[in-house]
């Protein structure tokens, strides 16, 4: 058999070495050349910065987190120790009369069983008090410690428990006790307790019974720690188990709050929603609050309104009633319910004794008004809570609300008085800079330039953070430029720049900067007034210009209407100006750029025609050129981008001549022209030529120089004509490479900002089938539900939907998953996939436990597909080992290996040598380790297969080949931590560290 086995072996891994790289999954295309195409205009003066002190300062009385919830379990329903049935008369008087110290220990543990605790826990304290033998006393430690729970006597409980774990954690009654020690203490509001047990617990090997519930322990312990990531990653684990039901209800409760404290707020609503629709139970008051909170994050304030209401209205007595009214108000909030957002805060208020929540509450919803500009109800809020006993900084914080609602209100006297009582007592130095900076722009406004300057040179000697010390710098560069101080200007321009992260109006600073560096001109820098002048002074020869720079800034906001406006004005009126013909060109560039590109070829053609001596006959050409590649003419496009060239627009014009190449399919002719106008242009056109080159390398199947490209086009502003293309490769990429974070990452982020794009729905189904393909059934899941519901109308391969079926079998999800995969295989019947759904639907069986159903499919399988043979017989194999039944299993396997791909002979021969290896038969059992090791190799089964076969070495007395195989498991790339430990355990053993 040996031999069969290796021969087998042998021509699975040439197979498999055989293989092929597989095919860019979809094309790239091409980039767009429309908005890369630049409008002409002469350089303007810079605009005005925006308000830079958008932002309020933070509150001196912040609302507090959300408090980690209560743990609090029914210690009843974990497992119990095994015990055998009571005896008949398991209470005589052996134990009541002469303290038979083992009579006394039957007789408590009958009672338990019984329900009898207090006669319960009065037999086993007798025994504990009377015994001396080790085994015993810790047998009548542990049943009473037991009993002592369903007494409701947890401290008495967790010594008898601790007692036990100290004497032999490794008893019979040890992994029990020290699961409910650890329990016990999480119950307690001991965590770091609680983890250092379970923790040492889940390293052991543990009674099957006991397993879920340590690790869930372990997670909640973890929680309760605030390690939100490590409490996320085991409970993601053991929730696509097979769970008790106690542990599968309850685990979401505290799986959806860790997820919302990481930010996975959508989840997190999805996971507390599984916990609170199983109607009241423990803690239900608290998962629904919990519920609301997140839902509120997740962009959800009706839903998380609607259930605050309901929690309370069920619950008025919740030891975090106040934090749902909190939860309440900020809903309320979101939903622009002012008023009603205000009672709340109000009777919260009332209700908090000690302010740590009222307050807080109250000085948001009065922000909230402000920032929305409510300047009435926010002055009225404002006087309501300074008619309180406040400390400084909160009554400093309230006033620079006020101070906001009166300007908004019109009355500046009255904004500036308020200010003024912030800056004789701030309480803390941000307001008293705020402050500051609200002032000098206020003197701004009302043209005080000078005392604006003394402000900010003032404010700039403070200690001022990164932010402060940046909007000074911005307030301060503007109030120079306002001077005409030209080079201050540039100076605090260019210092902001330099000194301070990007701030967001970065762009704008940028901008500023380069007007005062290559104008040093005039302050007033804004389309209104070059349209005043242009409109009301048309005899004057700037006014065309005054005109074209209007339409310039237009243009540049994304008010293209308007621009197009305004140069039809000055074409209208100026016909015979220097600026008519540039006039008509950007009107022909806008029309392109708005997906108009056939109108303007008739306006273009005539443009070229009547000035050819322009010196933007370049631009013409180049904007004709765009017209007609994009338009399907590829053919008469290329001598308009080559005349283009020659007229000095190289950048875009290779542009044009590279998605000429790329559509003809030259990827060396293509690839050179974007590097060219990737090295010589800036701004889109850079980036549409970078992007150009990675569309190149993907599309000839060069990942690995792809992913150069990607990383940095990624990292731009997102281009709706760029960043889903290469979201939808570098997601596709990822979820191929096992990358499967970074796949659902991109992909996601694909869905959040292009939802409309043809290369979402693409990612999506791509990622779905990878993570199908590796074992990532979570991410195939939720990225087909995900495609199903955003994109109805996306045609998905049988692929697809098969992965999809499998990963709802995967995750646990058994009755749906039959029900998709038996809709499958009735809408499918000759689909090359349909032995495959049989096999899955075999498979949900076994795991739903009808083994018998399991088998008839196999048996159909094993008739109708000789192909997938092999599968079938292992899974009867499965279904017999299930049963107990190895002897008429071991044909199965044995028969499984000689007929199944490199997968199913790994499975199989691992199953073997499994149940070799349990009847003692440890040779045999080494060489189907061994066989499942190298026919799949670092697969999970290859790695438990190296385990076994250093066990069975072991046995063999063959410690340098145990030694070996334990080595061999250890350098894998990817080792699980109980296998880690079960090899470093052997190998100890052996005497190896």
């Amino acid at each position: 058999m040996t031999r069969s086995l290796l021969s087998i072996l042998f021509v699975l891994l040439a197979a498999a070495a055989g293989s092929a790289a597989p095919e860019p999954p979809f094309k790239m295309p091409p980039p767009s050349l429309t908005q890369a195409l630049p409008l002409v205009f002469p350089a303007i003066d810079k605009p005005a910065l925006q308000d830079p002190l958008a932002a309020f300062p933070p509150s001196p009385k912040p609302l507090p987190p959300l408090p980690r919830a209560r743990v609090e379990t029914d210690l009843a329903a974990q497992p119990l120790a095994a015990s055998p049935p009571p005896r008949f008369l398991a209470c005589n008087p052996l134990g009541s009369v002469l303290g038979v110290v083992s009579e006394l220990v039957e007789c408590g543990r009958a009672r338990f069983q019984r329900g009898e605790y207090e006669d319960a826990r009065e037999a086993l304290d007798g025994a504990v008090k009377r015994a001396t033998e080790a085994s015993l006393l810790r047998e009548a430690r542990y049943w009473l410690g037991e009993t002592l729970i369903r007494l409701g006597r947890p401290d008495q409980a967790a010594q008898a428990m601790l007692l036990v774990v100290q004497s032999d954690p490794r008893s019979d009654v040890g992994f029990h006790a020290a699961l409910k020690s650890g329990w016990l203490s999480l119950n307690a509001g001991d965590p770091a307790r609680g983890f250092a047990t379970l923790d040492a617990l889940v390293r052991r090997n543990l009674p099957p019974d006991v397993v879920p519930w340590a690790q869930h322990g372990r997670a909640v312990a973890l929680y309760a720690l605030g390690r939100y990531a490590e409490a996320r990653e085991v409970w993601a684990r053991l929730l696509g188990q097979s769970l008790p039901v106690p542990v599968a209800s309850e685990a979401p409760l505290w799986f959806g709050d860790t997820l919302g404290r990481l930010g996975e707020y959508k989840e997190a609503v999805a996971r507390l929603k599984t916990f609170t629709d199983g109607g009241p139970r423990l803690l239900i008051d608290t998962g629904l609050l919990r519920l609301a909170w997140w839902s509120r994050a997740a962009g959800e304030p009706l839903a998380a309104v609607q259930t605050y209401r309901g929690v309370m209205s069920a619950y008025p007595k919740m030891p975090e009633i106040l934090w749902a009214r909190a939860g309440l108000v900020l809903a309320l909030l979101d939903l622009d319910d002012y008023a009603a957002a205000l009672d709340e805060a109000r009777a919260l208020d009332a209700a908090d004794k000690t302010g740590a929540l009222g307050l807080p509450v109250l000085l948001s919803v009065d922000r909230w008004a402000t920032e929305k500009r409510r300047a009435d109800d926010a002055r009225a809020l404002a006087t309501e809570i300074l008619a309180r006993s406040l400390e400084p900084a909160t009554r400093a914080y309230v006033l620079v609300l006020a101070g906001e609602a009166d300007r908004e209100a019109g009355q500046p006297s009255e904004a500036r008085d308020r200010f003024d009582l912030v800056l004789a007592r701030p309480g803390v130095p941000a307001l008293a800079w705020y402050t500051g900076l609200r002032l000098a722009q206020m003197d701004l406004e009302t043209r005080e330039i000078a005392q604006a300057r003394t402000r900010i040179d003032a404010l700039l000697k403070e200690p001022l953070t990164a932010e402060y010390r940046g909007a000074a710098l911005a307030l301060g560069g503007e109030a120079a430029y306002a001077a005409r101080a030209w080079d201050d200007a540039a100076a605090r321009y260019s210092r902001l720049l330099a000194e301070t992260p990007p701030p967001p109006q970065a762009p704008s600073l940028t901008l500023a900067l380069g007007w005062a560096e290559f104008r040093r001109g005039r302050f007033e820098a804004a389309r209104d007034i070059w349209t005043r002048f242009g409109t009301a002074n048309r005899a004057d020869p700037r006014a065309p210009a005054a005109l074209l720079l209007a339409a310039e800034l237009s243009a540049r906001s994304g008010d293209t209407v308007g621009a197009r406006a305004l140069l039809d004005g000055l074409v209208e009126r100026y016909p015979g100006s220097e600026y008519a013909d540039i006039a008509r060109l950007n009107r022909s560039i806008l029309a392109i750029r708005a997906g108009r590109a056939s109108d303007t070829l008739g306006d273009l053609n005539e443009l070229i025609r009547r000035a050819p001596l322009s010196p933007y006959v370049g631009r013409m050409r180049l904007a004709r050129g765009v017209v007609l590649a994009t338009g399907g003419k590829p053919a008469e496009a290329l001598p308009d981008f080559k005349s283009a060239q020659a007229q000095g627009e190289g950048a875009l014009a290779n542009l044009g001549l590279g998605r000429l190449a790329f559509e003809r399919g030259q990827w060396a002719e293509a690839e050179r022209e974007f590097i060219e106008a990737r090295d010589t242009g800036a701004g889109a056109i850079a980036a549409a030529a970078e992007y150009g080159i990675a569309a190149v390398l993907w599309n000839q199947g060069k990942t690995g120089e792809f992913k150069r490209f990607a990383q940095p086009l990624l990292a731009r502003p997102a281009d709706p004509a760029i960043t889903p293309n290469v979201l939808a490769a570098a997601a596709s990429l990822a979820a191929e490479e096992g990358r499967w974070k970074d796949a659902r990452t991109l992909v996601m982020r694909a869905v959040g900002e292009f939802p409309a794009s043809d290369a979402t729905p693409v990612g999506l189904s791509l990622v779905s089938v990878a993570a199908g393909r590796g074992g990532e059934w979570p991410l195939t899941r939720e990225t087909f539900q995900l495609l199903t519901q955003r994109y109805p109308g996306y045609k998905t391969g049988p692929e697809v939907r098969l992965a999809y079926a499998e990963s709802l079998y995967r995750t646990g999800s058994l009755a749906e998953a039959g029900v998709k995969l038996q809709e499958f295989i009735a809408a499918s019947p000759k689909d090359p996939a349909l032995p495959r759904a049989l096999i899955l639907l075999g498979r949900t069986r076994e795991a739903a436990g009808d083994g018998a159903g399991a088998v008839e499919l196999y048996m159909r399988v094993e008739a109708e597909f000789p192909a997938f043979k092999g599968q079938a017989l292992l899974g009867n194999a499965r279904v017999l080992q299930v049963s107990g039944d190895w002897e008429g299993a071991r044909p199965f396997l044995e028969r499984a290996i000689a007929a199944g791909d490199s997968g199913v002979a790994s499975e199989a021969a691992y199953r073997l040598g499994e149940g070799l290896r349990g009847a003692g038969r440890h040779q045999l059992a080494v060489d189907s380790y061994m066989t499942a090791a190298y026919v799949a190799p670092d697969t999970p089964v290859a790695r438990r297969a190296l385990l076994g076969a250093g066990q069975s070495f072991t046995a063999l007395k063959q410690p340098d080949a145990a030694i070996i195989v334990y080595k061999k498991l250890l350098t894998g790339k990817s080792v699980e931590p109980d296998l880690a430990d079960a090899a470093k355990k052997g190998l100890k053993e052996l005497g190896v560290n």
